[in-house]
């Protein structure tokens, strides 16, 4: 059998038609001695027993992809917890949080025409140091900011927004050799090469690798083009965040622009400082969310410390069943904005059609829970199942600590808890749950009965709401016709 090989052999893995082939092993194959050309007529045994040795590994072969295993279901009521970018924690059932996914805006692709004209705009606005733009050039580097991946993934929100206000331009020439070990880079025009082993390093993780290595190449073969092979394009970035220690500082990311180029700089030591402020904002957020709730404005700033350094953010939406009654409380909860409401659990006889009374479970409302309340310390120290049902009645920002945090507390300031909380909504007597129902259940026939009053006294009338002459439509008044209104009606 002959085999012929057109071309350079360089590159370790091409397409032959349908399939792949490893060119390192075709150039073995290539080189045995004894295989039958123009100038030996006949193929030894022992060329034979060596081709067919190595003919089947010329043939790269694609890995197979089993099918993923489904994970299981959380189960429980709304399961649905937001963190502090509103991402889902758990699986949901409530199907609006599905439907405003579906209406929110999708990111733009990094090589679509709308996301290269939104990085020419913000050249545009980097040109001007950071003390003379605008608020809305400020707004708009930030928006533009979440759309590049390497940026969005590596910053939070507020680190995002305040470093908006002071990333810097760097334009460079053709051929430049740009050091990145004090920076995060992120491409704007043109583009450029990885000239050393590594171009990126993530915010807490590893060094990023400026090539790929193949499967059947092995580190001793890797050259100086392999490790260029990668090219940096818009959109893309390189550098880090987090300045290397000063003895890896020389040559480690550092890559070589193929083009003019423009780019957004994010120094390090902007990202440094800007992370301790916000961390040193949000430790103070969560001792003022503790010493402004009732239990703890008597405590020593010691243990104060001590629940802060545990205390981390959730967001609940509306009717999120944040504590189902009759269980232990996974966690204390401190409410920073919002409000809950508490239900209690009582047997009541309903009315049926047809006249038949039957047994059923009702919730009655019992009270609320306001921004700096805390509940669930009660039911995580003594191990007691909650007396009442708590359910965000507006969208809800807890902060919260786990109740496994809780039990590792020092046992003086497990006492001192115990000591200073007071148990919420436990004095309600059982009478008393009976006549908040019926109080409920009276207000409710009443406002049914006015309906259908309201409704034969229109219906009698001739009057169809929303019909004929019957239909109203909303007037949007300015500020000067609002107060003419408002004096004339203060006049009358």
């Amino acid at each position: 059998m002959l085999i012929e090989a057109n071309g350079p052999l360089h590159n370790p893995d091409v397409n032959c038609g349908l399939q792949k082939v490893n060119c390192d092993r075709l150039d073995a194959l290539l080189n045995i001695n004894g295989l039958q050309n123009k100038d030996n007529p006949c193929t030894t045994e022992k060329a034979h027993q060596q081709f067919m040795e190595i003919y089947p590994s010329i043939f790269i072969k694609k890995p197979t992809i089993l099918p993923g295993i489904p994970e299981r279901r959380t189960k429980g009521v709304h399961s649905c917890a937001f963190s502090n970018d509103t991402s889902v924690d758990q699986d949901s059932h409530n199907i609006r949080f599905y439907l405003n996914q579906m209406k929110s805006s999708q990111k733009l692709r990094p090589n679509s025409p709308e996301f290269i004209e939104k990085l020419q705009g913000l050249i545009k606005i980097l040109k001007k140091i950071p003390i003379l733009r605008s608020y809305e050039e400020h707004e708009a580097v930030y928006r533009t900011m979440k759309l590049i991946p390497d940026i969005s993934e590596q910053l939070s929100d507020a680190e995002m927004r305040q470093l908006s206000t002071t990333v810097i331009r760097e334009y460079w020439v053709k051929g430049s050799t740009v050091d990145a070990s004090q920076g995060l880079y992120a491409i704007l025009k043109g583009s450029a090469r990885p000239q050393s082993k590594f171009y990126k390093k993530m915010v807490g993780g590893n060094f990023v690798l400026a090539h790929r290595q193949s499967s059947t190449t092995s580190a001793s073969r890797l050259s100086r083009s392999s490790l260029c092979s990668i090219m940096l394009r818009i959109g893309c970035c390189f550098g880090t965040l987090e300045p290397l220690p000063a003895g890896m500082q020389q040559d480690v990311l550092t890559v070589v622009t193929d083009d003019n180029c423009d780019f957004l700089k994010i120094p390090s030591t902007d990202y440094l400082r800007v992370k301790a402020d916000i961390a040193k904002r949000e430790h103070l957020a969560k001792e003022e969310l503790i010493c402004g709730s009732p239990f703890y404005q008597d405590w020593p700033m010691v243990f104060i410390f001590q629940l802060t350094a545990h205390l981390k953010w959730r967001k609940f939406p509306v009717d999120h069943v944040i504590m189902k009654g009759g269980e232990i409380s996974t966690y204390v909860g401190f409410i920073k904005s919002g409000c809950c409401n508490a239900y209690q659990t009582i047997p009541a006889l309903v009315k049926r059609p047809l006249g038949k009374m039957i047994k059923c479970i009702r919730r009655v409302l019992i009270g609320e829970l306001h921004p700096r309340e805390s509940f669930g310390e009660i039911s995580i120290l003594l191990q007691v199942p909650s007396a009442y049902m708590l359910k965000a009645a507006t969208p809800v920002e807890l902060g919260i600590i786990e109740a496994a945090d809780i039990l590792d507390l020092d046992p003086v300031i497990q006492i001192l808890l115990l000591q200073s909380v007071k148990p919420t909504f436990e004095n309600i007597t059982p009478d008393e749950l009976k006549l908040k129902y019926i109080k409920k259940e009276i207000k409710k026939e009443w406002k049914h009965e006015k309906d259908l009053i309201l409704k034969d006294a229109l219906s009698y009338n001739g009057i169809t709401p929303g019909v004929g002459k019957w239909i109203h439509e909303q007037i949007n008044f300015t500020k000067s016709e609002k107060k003419h209104q408002e004096h004339s009606l203060a006049a009358t």
